[in-house]
């Protein structure tokens, strides 16, 4: 019976992390969006809260070791409780495409949000410390709780190369709209 209790325990704990993010979210998004609150403002605030929270499920709750057909060729080690893969061997496995994807919306979201202060540099800036953040945070939480998470360098290339497409996709097809919005 004690066995049972601390397992559940256990296993509720490592939701925390995703819970304490997701709640961070949604405050950092209504008080964003009260600060000049319009229709346009409510869809973009409102879809990028329900996006960065499915994000943040997906990259920080616990989930099992991922095994690609690349993997076998995969040079990692082990820090504590995290696989590290250190040398990017899998930019053509579908979870390396499914990364990219991931991360499309935050590119658009990134000139939507911030088009009048960025230029391309700061864009692949951002980039990558999007994909170091991912992966930074799966590493401190399998470190800290296990959450049986691969941090793979290949993830921050991907999730990288996703947001600059998405910032190239908002550059070339939203920002000729922006300008008559509550954005602009």
């Amino acid at each position: 019976e004690f066995r049972r209790v601390l397992f559940r325990s256990m296993f509720i704990i490592k939701y925390i992390p995703f819970l304490g993010l997701a709640l961070i979210i949604l405050i950092g998004c209504l008080i964003a969006y009260e600060r000049r609150p319009s229709l346009d403002r409510a869809i973009v605030f409102g879809s990028l809260a329900v996006y960065l929270v499915c994000v943040a499920w997906l990259l920080f709750t616990p989930g099992q070791y991922f095994f690609d057909p690349y993997a076998y060729y995969a040079r990692y080690f082990y820090w504590h409780h995290a696989k590290i893969i250190y040398y990017p061997s899998a930019l053509r496995s579908m979870g390396s495409y499914m990364n990219i994807v991931m991360t499309i919306p935050a590119g658009v979201y990134l000139g939507i949000l911030f088009h009048r202060h960025l230029n391309w540099l700061t864009v692949i800036l951002c980039a990558g410390l999007v994909g170091i953040f991912n992966e930074g945070n799966q590493l401190i939480l399998d470190m800290i709780i296990n959450i049986q998470r691969t941090v793979d360098i290949t993830d921050v290339l991907t999730n990288a190369a996703g947001v600059v497409i998405g910032y190239l996709a908002f550059y070339c097809l939203v920002r000729p709209w922006l300008k008559n919005t509550s954005f602009a």
